[in-house]
């Protein structure tokens, strides 16, 4: 059993917010080719996600977190069980919610503003309206003076911040954010997730982020949810009761920062090296 001796709670307290996105009962079973019989990523799993929070998902390789996101986002059907938004199946992809993943997947024959500008394109928004967002997006991002920059001409971090804003530009109500720094060098990593913070504060969206990185997970969520090994289930959801705002140069030295580390740490380390990355 995990230790417990660091008076963690591993549950969730009351939330006073509706339910954004519930997964009820849910399983998932992938066919291959190579193998006769399907793999079972996961089996009974339950968890809600509540408007305006920010939920970090750790749990070993091969648990099925993208996949966790990818039948969220409407990219993919559960095998059993149930996904709902705002108390409705997700039945097709999800036009509300935002999707972030390691890779920015900028087009480099446009600018900053023409990549920030082209989901709103997309959806036929008129060229002022246009216009106004992009500028709203850049400034909060950080990017002013960067706007006819091409990906090509700048850091992995200031291709990430393009990444959030473009994200952002159509106001989804839930950001999907699949390791979205996991490529970053430390120093780098951390300048990106104070600003995530900072954007978050701003915009209220409600947060789904992935990691392997217990203590990215600790630094940023309002609770962080720990999956089993395959088939997965939710193990312990535990409350991250540290205070908001963040000053992540500053919280890494916090005592109740290592208790929680420690912990769930604890919880993880019994599944690890089982399975491959699904």
């Amino acid at each position: 059993m995990p230790n417990t001796s660091t008076a963690v709670t591993p549950h969730v307290a009351k939330h006073t917010s509706r339910p954004k996105i519930e997964f009820q009962r849910l399983g998932k079973r992938f066919h291959r080719k190579s193998e006769p019989v399907p793999v079972t990523v996961m089996e009974g799993l339950d968890l809600t996600i509540y408007e305006g929070e920010f939920v970090c998902v750790v749990g070993p390789s091969g648990c099925g977190k993208s996949t966790l996101l990818n039948m969220s986002a409407g990219l993919m059907h559960p095998s059993a069980g149930k996904v709902l938004y705002d108390g409705a199946p997700v039945a097709e992809p999800n036009t509300k919610v935002g999707y972030i993943t390691q890779k920015d997947n900028l087009m480099p024959w446009r600018t900053v503003t023409a990549n920030i500008a082209l989901p709103l394109q997309i959806r036929g928004m008129d060229k002022k309206a246009i216009g106004k967002r992009v500028g709203e997006m850049i400034e909060l991002v950080g990017l002013t003076g960067f706007e006819k920059a091409y990906p090509g001409e700048l850091s992995g971090g200031m291709r990430k911040r393009v990444t959030l804003a473009r994200t952002l530009a159509y106001k989804p109500e839930v950001i999907f954010a699949d390791e979205p720094f996991g490529a970053l060098d430390a120093q780098l990593r951390g300048v990106m997730q104070q600003e995530l913070l900072r954007i978050w504060a701003a915009s209220k969206n409600t947060v789904v982020f992935i990691t392997h990185d217990i203590s990215e997970a600790v630094a940023l969520g309002d609770r962080v949810v720990v999956l089993s090994a395959r088939p997965s289930r939710v193990k312990v959801e535990v409350p991250i009761d540290l205070p908001r705002p963040r000053d992540l140069s500053k919280l890494r030295f916090d005592p109740r920062f290592g208790e929680l580390n420690e912990y769930l740490w604890s919880v993880l380390s019994e599944d690890l090296n089982e399975g491959d990355e699904v």
